[in-house]
């Protein structure tokens, strides 16, 4: 029992320290990429890509609030040519358009309903169950589409 426990002890620590470890992926000058898990070996003049699963043995590094940074497409990526392209966006912005409009007319066909449904039947009272969930149920129903047209505003806003 003692020799096992001896053999896999310091594997264990090995293991578990290695799990740590940054890893640093670089491309070089030549554009050759590469990766190691000490910051002193990325070559000199090589820029580092990214650096996965950190460990505490050096801070991480600074993550920019900003927008994120740019990779560079590759050069096989399929492209779309600048017409096609277009004709995607005005079809979106149509669509959005025509969501816009039929949102907007179920927001003022739900306000009429909660304006009925306000209406106390014969024996209701503002105190009543039946009167608080049909009002409830009205208003939520307004809240639901006033949000969707602010989400479709928001959308058609970034729209090309």
């Amino acid at each position: 029992m003692m020799k096992r426990t001896s053999f896999f002890l310091p594997l264990l620590f090995v293991l578990a320290s290695s799990a740590q470890a940054r890893i640093y992926l670089y491309v070089d000058s030549n554009g050759h990429k590469g990766a190691t898990d000490r910051r002193a070996e990325v070559p000199a003049g090589a820029k580092i890509t990214a650096v996965v699963d950190g460990g505490p043995d050096e801070p991480a590094p600074h993550k920019s609030t900003g927008s994120r940074a740019r990779i560079p497409t590759p050069g096989n990526f399929p492209r779309i040519d600048d017409a096609t392209q277009k004709k995607r966006d005005d079809v979106r912005r149509t669509v959005l358009e025509e969501e816009l409009d039929s949102e907007q007319k179920n927001l003022e066909d739900a306000k009429r309903q909660l304006a009925t449904g306000e209406k106390f039947l014969a024996g209701e009272s503002p105190a009543s169950p039946a009167y608080q969930s049909r009002v409830k149920l009205l208003r939520s129903a307004v809240e639901r589409h006033e949000r969707n047209i602010a989400a479709i505003q928001k959308e058609l806003g970034t729209a090309r």
